[in-house]
């Protein structure tokens, strides 16, 4: 007893002890940060003072947030009245400009995806590529704020952007016409074979995930048990969209995602709510440009073992930007959360944000959520369960697309042979003659490198001019029959009868 009353009395006399040694911190704290501001505001007086010119006060201040915010994260940003219009454009999905999704890596300004069917697209445009000028202006050190108003513009405006791309080993211009940009979700879906239904998912806009619920709902009254979900180049787009896509695929009260940042009142997890789908089998595409809310949506669907991801693995954009109005004409965009998979994979890829989160690293390791316990890599992005990297298209195909050329000489050669049925193909004298235009048009190549990808030519000739002739469905159409990916997840649900099948496919790989 002697014992337990001198430990309670030692007690007793710590805790005070402690309290007092808390407050003396959380003074001392107090009175480091009021030091560091009254230093900010005596050099602000100082340059307002003593600057070799004379200087707006508010702009010194506006300059002043701004690189504080830009030390945090690229999406982190305080908005003028103009950026705060250009926010609300975004969030309308339609607007005049390139038709690319935009982030920063490594200090530069980076393409996520192009926009599929816009200007960007139609320029050959490829995830990964580095814009490093915009007419002629160094993009180094740019935020994503000043890109987009650089970027954006009238229709009919033209913009030279230089691009450093992988692979190649000189940059290169391109110069494009801005158009308005329409976003479409599902600009495409059909049945491919049997009962193998596609459904192409291009963007998370408002009313995404009717769309593809509409499409589910019509392939499976064709007769489709079975289900491409093609993700690639889906930059993302709205998180209510991701989880009601996700809803679709997944069971009722399966957790979709969990948003978690350092103030408790902003985490939140996000379930399905609507009854669980049969076992369908369900392939998911996936590649670099997949982004944001396709990895919501892939990275549900491979931790409840409820489809096979494949493809290359995704961008890693797994950030949460909340607005908080600052002013009555200013607000700041802050990042706030991240996002995390159902088995607690941080989706945000760790070289991209500068966060004070925790965010696991590849070296940890996680497991699905179904009987099968698959044990997944962390450490930013969705690596996908049968792994291809990315194929681009051929140099000689990239110089023929940024001319414009396959769309020229398709929609002229559709308007002159008004007979074209589906499933038509292209002699070599019609190949011959394109040949001969672009060598009109100064493209530069050898009649080798012309053979050796004649295949690839012929394949992108054909797609235009059957997007000229049918619109979209002509283009899919043709594009679908010639995708390796595509065929590859056909040939792996024709052998898959349930999702156990499925997932004896996919370790064949």
């Amino acid at each position: 007893m002697k014992k337990l009353r001198r430990y309670g009395i030692i007690m007793v006399a710590i805790v005070p002890l402690l309290l007092f040694i808390h407050g003396q911190i959380q003074l001392q704290t107090t009175r480091h940060n009021l030091q560091k501001l009254s230093e900010f505001t005596y050099i602000l007086q100082l340059v307002k003072s003593n600057w070799v010119q004379e200087v707006d006060l508010d702009t010194l201040i506006d300059f002043a947030i701004q690189g504080m915010l830009k030390s945090l994260d690229p999406h982190s940003a305080y908005l003028t009245p103009e950026g705060t219009e250009e926010l609300t454009i975004q969030s309308k999905g339609k607007y005049g400009g390139l038709g690319i999704q935009i982030g920063i890596r490594d200090g530069w300004l980076t393409v996520i995806a192009p926009i599929e069917g816009t200007p960007a697209d139609r320029a050959g445009m490829r995830p990964g590529d580095r814009i490093i000028k915009i007419e002629g202006v160094s993009t180094k050190g740019i935020t994503l704020q000043e890109a987009v108003k650089k970027l954006r513009g009238d229709p009919g405006t033209k913009v030279t952007i230089t691009v450093e791309r992988p692979g190649m080993k000189e940059p290169f211009d391109l110069t494009i016409t801005r158009a308005i940009i329409e976003i479409k979700s599902v600009p495409y879906y059909g049945v491919l074979e049997d009962d193998i239904g596609y459904i192409r998912l291009a963007h998370f806009d408002g009313g995404a995930a009717d769309e593809v619920r509409k499409a589910v709902d019509d392939l499976r009254s064709k007769g489709v048990r079975k289900f491409i979900l093609d993700l690639r180049s889906n930059p993302g787009g709205l998180l209510k969209e991701a989880v009601n896509v996700a809803d679709i695929f997944i069971g009722k009260d399966s957790l979709v995602v969990s948003v978690q940042g350092r103030n408790p009142s902003i985490n939140r997890d996000y379930k399905a709510t609507q009854p669980g789908p049969p076992p369908w089998p369900v392939v998911v595409l996936v590649d670099r440009g997949s982004a944001s809310a396709s990895e919501i949506v892939s990275g549900a669907i491979q931790d409840w073992e409820r489809g096979v991801i494949l493809g290359d693995t995704t961008f890693g954009k797994g950030s949460v930007q909340h607005i908080f109005r600052v002013t009555g004409d200013r607000v700041l965009k802050l990042t706030t959360a991240l996002y995390y998979t159902p088995s607690g994979r941080c989706i945000h890829r760790t070289d991209t944000l500068r966060y004070l989160l925790r965010v696991p690293t590849a070296k940890d390791t996680f497991y699905t959520l179904g009987k099968r316990h698959r044990p997944q890599v962390g450490g930013g992005g969705i690596i996908p369960d049968i792994v291809h990297e990315t194929r681009y298209v051929s140099p000689i195909v990239d110089k023929i697309m940024r001319k414009g050329l396959f769309l020229t000489f398709g929609a002229r050669y559709a308007r002159e042979h008004t007979e074209l049925k589906p499933g038509f193909d292209l002699s070599d004298d019609v190949l011959e003659n394109f040949k001969s235009e672009l060598r009109a048009h100064d493209v530069e190549f050898a009649d080798s490198e012309f053979v050796a990808h004649k295949d690839e030519i012929k394949l992108r000739l054909k797609m235009a001019i059957a997007e000229t002739k049918w619109g979209s469905a002509g283009r899919y159409e043709v594009w679908l029959k010639a995708d390796p990916w595509v065929n590859e997840a056909i040939e792996i649900l024709k052998a898959s009868e349930t999702l156990d099948d499925l997932f004896e496919q996919a370790s064949r790989y």
